[in-house]
């Protein structure tokens, strides 16, 4: 299946594998092809997101960027709203046990079996990619692009808070397949 993809979801796919690898986590699942797809600066997908508002920072919690320990800045400002000295707390913990103290851990497991892209995808992203080949064909375009990711991603569901942002940002399976529908169709 993997010859029908264009390059751009080819690069969809990869930076997904990076994004999981980024995040310290085993498997590719929906949230890191939605990151990946947001963030082709030139694909059908990214620009239907992008002229929703959504951006990868968005999808990512509005810009919210995860801090020392895992905290956001919401929970590190709560924190500190109770007097809780959270710069000293983190300067202690780096101090006792070191600069990498509040990083999260790499992951001790070891995948089974990578794929061809080098890594494990979960059953929800293999989900994904398969639903993309199936709106491809009902299409009736010859090749998988991000507009068909991105119907797929619609159509499996996103994970939370993902989901939430894309609802805040109106953005629907239909719309969406009307205009991957018009610009591939246009491009033909």
């Amino acid at each position: 299946m993997f010859e029908r993809f264009t390059r751009e979801a080819r690069e969809i796919v990869r930076g997904s594998v990076a994004s999981a690898t980024d995040r310290g986590e085993d498997e590719v699942g929906p949230a890191h092809l939605m990151l990946a797809l947001a963030e082709d600066p030139d694909g059908i997908g990214a620009r239907i997101l992008a002229d929703h508002g959504i951006t990868r920072d968005v999808l990512r919690g509005d810009g919210r960027q995860d801090g020392p320990a895992g905290l956001t800045d919401d929970e590190i400002a709560a924190l500190r709203s109770v007097g809780v000295d959270t710069d000293a707390v983190f300067a202690r913990i780096e101090e006792s046990f070191g600069p990498d103290a509040l990083r999260p851990a790499p992951s001790a497991r070891r995948s089974r079996k990578r794929g061809r892209l080098g890594g494990p995808f979960g059953a929800e992203a293999k989900k994904v990619l398969e639903l993309s080949l199936r709106e491809c064909l009902s299409l009736r375009h010859k090749a998988i692009g991000s507009g068909h990711i991105l119907l797929a991603l619609l159509r499996q569901g996103l994970p939370e808070p993902m989901a939430a942002v894309v609802a805040e940002h109106g953005l629907t399976y239909e719309e969406a397949r009307g205009r991957v529908r018009d610009a591939l169709d246009d491009a033909a």
